[in-house]
């Protein structure tokens, strides 16, 4: 990668490189030498660095290549004078193209300095640029001299890591961010949908300059080139909401934001096309080669055997607990009680090119649950993805569906229905009209042995492909958290997405359809049946119809 660039860069400055030499120098020879040692000073730095001010960098190169030309022969072969040039000759230590080149690691440092915390800046400041003893910091913050040594040592550190890393961030003035995909788990309160606490691109913006960085409403302001003002009225809804933590008169963000890298793609990719394809084959295989699908504790529409494994299989996947359930951090340690009732973890991930592209592949933009709705009877589970038509709306859940549970829970003891009523049901494809009448168009799965035998032999697949992978998921977890860069108050909010990895998290369920299908082991529904696949009945009605 630092190759093609430095190649990128020479490719597209050569011309103009010759042509500026050749304006200067009448000796053919000398011009071709002098371009040549233009071209391999800035090839040199392109492969250890990323350039900042590009263009201002070449010409400065070239100026300064030219004039130790001079200084060698003597002679001023050039059509423009030193002072014309902008040169100084004064540093005796290096050379002048050396102390240029260094102004690059300077320009970098100084950009790196801007992201560590404000005693660790002063400290730096202080003996690297004001040339104080670490003795007069320590005297001038009042703190002992091991503390500085500390902060000293540990700055250090962090500028290294950045250098390393070449930070690029954005200019979020001329280039804002946008979020992609805004999502939560947990319940939600009056706002609905995450998505609407993030009510325009400002906010957006704030949450991302806040991210792992506390700021002030001047900075922030600064940052965007945004007034004050604004600023102050989208920090104060943000903050109602839980979205942002206030530490005196600096704000940071509270909530976990992703910026998928072509790494980051690879990885994740990686871990979870081999994980869920294991689970998800190991878990049809057994099922479909045992008597299950034959009990008369299951019930599918014309007992059609890939329509019922599509709606068992999900849940079932959806269902199996974390093996290391018992160590592992509860939700209750982490979700937010926000202003509006709700209770929940919020994330949001920024639009890259690497992202999207991800996204758009594997239909995350299609994906949509899992959910679940229950009454005392019955509980309605459903996840929609690409192959279904979508039902899962901001809209679905809670009070909204309560008028469904009940309705469906009177068709299965087999009561009596109004026509609108059984209009209601048809529309939403819970039963269909047949020439015998109205029959369910879901699956159904009773709530006895059937059940917890499903669960047992899913949770033991589960558990098995897990404990064979686990140094490389241990390994996938490490790196993420490690390259996230996060405050510590959102490091167990990091912690606890991770652990339920291959639980009911959305990649989980995609990358399963993908192997299931892939494998020929599920066959994609009929057109029709894409209004109710993937959605279960599970019930403990001792009344229900369907099973007697």
């Amino acid at each position: 990668m630092r190759r093609e660039y430095a190649n990128t860069i020479i490719n597209q400055y050569m011309e103009r490189i010759y042509s500026y030499v050749s304006q200067r120098i009448s000796n053919e020879a000398d011009i071709c030498d002098i371009a040549q040692d233009i071209c391999f000073h800035i090839y040199k730095a392109a492969l250890t660095k990323e350039i900042y001010a590009l263009d201002a960098f070449i010409w400065k190169v070239a100026k300064h290549t030219l004039a130790n030309y001079y200084r060698k022969r003597q002679k001023l072969y050039y059509t423009i004078s030193l002072e014309e040039a902008n040169l100084d000759f004064e540093d005796k230590r290096t050379s002048t193209l050396q102390n240029m080149i260094a102004l690059e690691d300077y320009h970098k440092i100084r950009q790196e300095i801007s992201y560590l915390s404000k005693i660790q800046r002063n400290i730096i400041i202080m003996f690297y640029y004001e040339g104080k003893k670490q003795s007069e910091i320590a005297e001038f913050l009042q703190i002992p001299l091991g503390t500085v040594k500390y902060y000293l040592s540990e700055a250090k550190k962090e500028l290294k890591k950045g250098m390393k890393k070449m930070r690029n961030k954005k200019d979020l003035e001329f280039n804002p961010i946008e979020f992609g995909v805004i999502g939560y788990s947990g319940s939600n309160g009056e706002m609905g949908d995450a998505v609407n606490f993030f009510r325009s691109a400002l906010s957006q913006n704030i949450i991302y300059c806040i991210s792992n960085k506390e700021f002030t409403i001047a900075e922030i302001a600064d940052m965007l080139h945004v007034s004050p003002i604004y600023i102050e009225s989208e920090l104060d809804f943000l903050e109602k909401y839980s979205l942002v933590i206030k530490k005196k008169n600096h704000y940071i963000s509270n909530i976990l934001i992703d910026e998928a890298t072509e790494e980051f793609c690879q990885k994740h990719r990686q871990i979870y096309e081999k994980t869920s394809s294991l689970i998800a084959c190991k878990l049809f295989d057994e099922i479909s080669h045992s008597s299950y699908l034959d009990s008369d504790d299951i019930y599918g529409p014309k007992h059609d055997k890939n329509y019922i494994m599509w709606s068992l299989l999900f849940y079932l996947l959806a269902q199996t607990k974390n093996p290391s359930s018992e160590t592992m951090i509860s939700f209750d340690e982490v979700a937010e009680l926000r202003a509006d009732g709700g209770k929940n973890l919020i994330t949001a991930s920024i639009k890259t090119s690497a992202g999207e592209n991800y996204i758009q592949k594997t239909h995350l933009n299609q994906l949509y649950g899992p959910c679940w709705n229950a009454s005392n009877d019955i509980t309605l589970w459903l996840i929609d993805g690409d192959w279904t038509k979508k039902r899962i709306t901001s809209h679905y859940g809670g009070s909204n569906i309560e008028y469904d549970l009940i309705l469906l829970n009177r068709f299965l003891k087999n009561e009596k229905l109004s026509e609108d009523d059984y209009a209601f049901l048809c529309r939403k494809h819970y039963i269909k009209k047949t020439k015998q009448g109205f029959i369910l168009n879901l699956v159904v799965l009773k709530e006895s042995k059937i059940k917890e035998q499903l669960l047992s032999i899913a949770n033991k697949i589960k558990t098995k492909v897990l404990h064979d992978i686990d140094i490389e998921l241990t390994a996938y977890k490490k790196w993420n958290l490690e390259n996230k860069q996060l405050p510590p108050h959102l490091q167990k909010q990091a912690e606890y997405h991770l652990q339920h990895m291959f639980d009911s998290d959305g990649w989980f369920m995609l990358y399963a359809k993908k192997a299931l299908v892939e494998s020929g082991r599920l066959i994609p529904v009929e057109e029709e049946q894409k209004f109710s696949v993937t959605q279960i009945i599970i019930t403990r009605n001792k009344e229900c119809v369907y099973f007697h």
